[in-house]
C-alpha cells in the first residue's frame, strides 16, 4: 500500500502546481479526473474539488496569510492537498513551522486533525508560499479546513509552540 501513496502524493504534487500561484489557487480544480497505473489495478481519482478553508486565530512570529485546501477522492479516501503563505513578523530567522490542519465533518466537529512541517528558512519580514502534498482523510472530504501555526522551530534550535 505504501507505493500507492508515494505515487498518488508525487502525482499529487503535478496537479497542485498552479496552486503555488495564490492569486489562481484552485485552478487545479479544473483538472480533469485522473488515471494512475497500479501493479494491480487502476486508481481513478475525482477532478479537484476546493474545500472551504479558514486560518485560525494565531499569535506569535508566523503568520498565514492564506491557506486553500483543494480534495480528490477515490474509494471513501481523499487526497487532501494545501498551499499556504507564510510570513514571517518576528525579529528572528526561523529553520521549521508546523501547520496543523483541523479537518470538520459536516456536523462541524473536528473530525481529524494532520500536522505538516515545512523544513525552510524564514528569514524577519520574509514572505514564503509552500505546498504541503496529499493528506489522507478517510472519513470523506472534509467539509471544511482550519489552519493554524503549531509550532516554530528558530535558527538557534529554540522551539515556540502555540497554547492549547
Amino acid at each position: 500500500m505504501r507505493p500507492i501513496v508515494i505515487a498518488v502524493s508525487a502525482l499529487a504534487a503535478l496537479f497542485v502546481l498552479p496552486a503555488a500561484s495564490l492569486a489562481d489557487s484552485h485552478a487545479a480544480a479544473r483538472v480533469a479526473s485522473a488515471v494512475l497505473p497500479t501493479p494491480n489495478s487502476d486508481l481513478h481519482l475525482s477532478a479537484a474539488h476546493p474545500i472551504p478553508t479558514e486560518v485560525a486565530g494565531q499569535p506569535g512570529p508566523i503568520r498565514i496569510d492564506g491557506c486553500y485546501s483543494d480534495g480528490r477522492g477515490t474509494d471513501g479516501l481523499t487526497l487532501v492537498h494545501h498551499a499556504l503563505r507564510l510570513v514571517n513578523t518576528g525579529d528572528r530567522a526561523v529553520s521549521a513551522v508546523r501547520v496543523r490542519f483541523a479537518f470538520y465533518d459536516a456536523f462541524g466537529d473536528v473530525n481529524a486533525t494532520r500536522t505538516n512541517i515545512a523544513q525552510t528558512r524564514l528569514e524577519p519580514g520574509q514572505t514564503l508560499d509552500k505546498i504541503n502534498l496529499a493528506e489522507l482523510s478517510d472519513a470523506g472530504p472534509p467539509a471544511k479546513i482550519t489552519c493554524s501555526v503549531d509550532a516554530v522551530r528558530y535558527d538557534d534550535g529554540t522551539l515556540a509552540r502555540a497554547t492549547p
